[in-house]
Formats: structure tokens, sequence, C-alpha cells
């Protein structure tokens, strides 16, 4: 089954999952309002000025860290073009606060073969039962949200996560200027 979720119900899922949430990210660019003035900060000075104070204060990281010392497991992966464009570059300065929390993340460059295997959509995957479809539009700001859990097809998100992690380098040893990118 297929439905759109609404904004409460989009955010209560992260406190459903008894075990995984894992997200492939597929965008270059993500445009959301509220981080705007940090990323202008961020590309103007090359620090994270008010960032840090939120980072550590922010429902998200508070839910991560609190579903982390539950024994839940948060895992993405950012399939990125490379150079990296300015949003990518300010998330990749400020993804040591989703660590920090919990979250293991992973960078896949967009030119590494198995990027190919993979859907151009961003989702999220919960417990391997049900997922989250993103949508955005044109301007790169998120819309609607899928709930999805239709069998067929979230074993398709399983196998596209397998791929993906598989392949993904983990935040601490990716370094977008590198030749030594990817073991194929």
């Amino acid at each position: 089954m297929t439905r759109t979720i609404t904004s409460d119900e989009f955010t209560q899922q992260f406190k459903d999952f008894k075990h995984t949430a894992w997200k492939l990210e597929v965008r270059d660019r993500y445009n959301v309002s509220k981080e705007a003035s940090d990323i202008q900060h961020f590309l103007r000075t090359g620090d994270l000025g008010r960032k840090e104070n939120f980072a550590q204060t922010s429902k998200w990281h508070r839910n991560v860290t609190s579903g982390t010392a539950e024994g839940k497991v948060w895992q993405r992966v950012r399939v990125v073009s490379e150079p990296l464009s300015d949003y990518i570059r300010w998330e990749r300065a400020v993804t040591r606060f989703n660590i920090e929390a919990g979250e293991d993340i992973r960078w896949l460059p967009r030119h590494h073969p198995a990027v190919q295997e993979l859907p151009d959509f961003d989702f999220w995957l919960f417990d391997d039962s049900w997922g989250c479809l993103l949508h955005f539009d044109d301007d790169d700001s998120p819309g609607k949200s899928e709930h999805i859990d239709d069998p067929a097809t979230i074993a398709l998100y399983r196998q596209w996560r397998d791929i993906a992690w598989q392949h993904a380098i983990p935040h601490s040893e990716y370094d977008p200027q590198s030749s030594k990118r990817f073991n194929t």
C-alpha cells in the first residue's frame, strides 16, 4: 500500500520504528529554507556559526541520541557528485553532529558503478518492513512523503540499501579530493 502522509505522520515514523532507520539521499541540493542562512554563513566564512549550537539542541539530534541509547540503529548513504555542490560541502561539514548523535553516515560518489543500480529518489527504510518515499519540487524543496509497505517495493528498498551500503565510504574515510574513492 502507498499513501501520502502528513507532516506529523512523517515525524512519528522516527519514534515508531523499533530497530533500524536507513536513508538513501541522491540529491546534490536540498532547498530547506531554515538552513539557508547557515549555509550562506558557512560558504562565506568556512565555519558553522550558529549551527554548532543548533545541532546539539535540535529535535532530530535529541531523537537520534535517545534512540541510539535504546539500541536503535540510524544509517544513511549520501550519493554525491564530485566536485561537491555548495550544499553538500555544508552538509559534509555538519555531518559530524549527526555522527555524534549516533548516526552512521556514508558517502557514495555518483561516478561509482554501483550508483547505476540505485534509484534516483530519496527514501527511508524502517525495520526492513516499511518505507517512506520523499518527493521534491523543481526547486529542490521537500514536498509530499508517501508511506510504502508493499512487500515487493520494500524488497527493492532492501536491495538498494544493501548495494549502497556495500559500496559507500564511511564519513571518517571519505575524501572527495582523493583519487582512491571506491572498491569495485
